[in-house]
């Protein structure tokens, strides 16, 4: 695609979401979705707007992208054949996607305005709106009675591409397994050091990530998680310790699943791992180290060009990571590397994990300082 300067991505608090909804109710095959389910549409695609005499695309639409025309018009060049798409007509109901317009030059002829949406997502949202989410209802937890609705749990499940990337049967028996539980501001939900027992998510509410780097030091502020936010995968992916505490700031829901749950529905699913020979074809194409080990770890040996970002930085750093290209996770034997990567999967970023760590590598393919081990 051939970016023009004018292009402009629509801020969120500029998008008319009932009119676009409404225009969106209209287009195959987003017409057969859950009304509810169109607008987490809308907030995870992106609004865009270009100049007339822009040219969008010179080789076809990619694969992992559709586009609807929400206004303009624009000229299409495919197979010796020119036509005009304008906003408000049936073509323009129909997907813009590489299915039909797979080798197309696509040029804008006014001002146009559209949407950009993952094709993944799309699949996603309509597999998930087949699956049967009871009315509202009252249960009974460990704090009294809490009005739960399992579709508003989709919604929020939809935001997280850990979730996202499930099949539409283990997203099923998620809703059955989660526990909501009710949480007030300043309660404490994972003490660093404890061992792992829940994971857990914030249907609503917000919490705060600290660490203690030393256990004798003041704690020092990480992250905040917001709604639909995910946390406690680590310690649970790797049996080993609370590696930060969670503090709710304000009163709130949390959706818990348990350890046993977790690793069934969740864990093996999401995770995958690949052998060094693997990893290094990936890596010609663009893909990045992650040594997750500590500091000191790194310096005694780390693979070339990987990126040194511990585990207990990971939250605090992901947003800075490129979502564009893969991340390839490593540690001593796998286990801190498979959380990690787990928790990075939660801001969109592609992962894999090497297999057997680097413990199952010779001494002669780490570097140390510059030079080989």
């Amino acid at each position: 695609m051939a970016e023009a300067e004018t292009k402009r991505v629509v801020p969120p608090e500029e998008v008319d979401c009932d009119q676009l909804v409404t225009q969106l109710a209209r287009c195959s095959p987003l017409s057969t979705m859950a009304e509810a389910q169109i607008p987490v549409l809308i907030s995870l695609a992106a609004v865009e707007v270009y100049s007339a005499g822009t040219q969008l695309y010179d080789k076809g639409v990619p694969a992992d992208v559709v586009l609807y025309l929400l206004r303009g018009e624009l000229e299409v060049f495919q197979a010796d054949k020119a036509s005009i798409i304008t906003a408000d007509s049936e073509a323009a109901f129909q997907p813009i996607s590489s299915k039909h317009f797979a080798a197309a030059n696509i040029t804008t002829s006014s001002e146009v305005e559209l949407i950009r949406i993952e094709k993944q997502l799309i699949e996603t949202l309509t597999a998930w709106g087949q699956i049967s989410a009871p009315e509202t209802e009252v249960v009974m937890s460990e704090d009294g009675i809490v009005t739960i609705d399992r579709a508003s749990w989709l919604n929020s499940m939809i935001k997280s591409p850990t979730f996202r990337n499930l099949p539409a049967t283990n997203i099923e028996q998620l809703l059955n397994k989660l526990e909501p539980v009710r949480v007030k501001a300043g309660d404490l939900i994972i003490r660093q050091g404890d061992p792992g027992d829940y994971f857990y998510m914030i249907n609503n509410g917000v919490a705060m990530v600290t660490i203690n780097p030393e256990n004798d030091e003041d704690s020092v502020i990480m992250a905040e998680l917001n709604e639909g936010a995910a946390f406690g995968e680590a310690a649970l992916i790797s049996d080993n310790p609370r590696n930060a505490t969670i503090t709710m700031m304000e009163d709130g829901v949390l959706l818990r699943l348990s350890k046993e749950d977790f690793i069934n529905l969740l864990k093996q699913p999401t995770l995958r791992w690949v052998s060094y020979e693997k990893a290094g074809s990936i890596i010609k194409r663009g893909a990045k180290w992650i040594d997750v080990r500590l500091a000191e770890e790194y310096e005694r040996g780390h693979l070339p060009n990987a990126i040194s970002i511990p585990m207990r930085d990971l939250h605090k750093r992901a947003g800075k990571l490129n979502n564009k290209i893969p991340y390839l996770c490593y540690c001593e034997s796998g286990t801190r590397s498979s959380a990690a990567a787990f928790a990075l999967s939660q801001y969109g970023i592609r992962t894999a994990v090497l297999s057997g760590g680097i413990d199952a590598l010779s001494d002669d393919l780490l570097i140390v300082d510059g030079a080989q081990a």
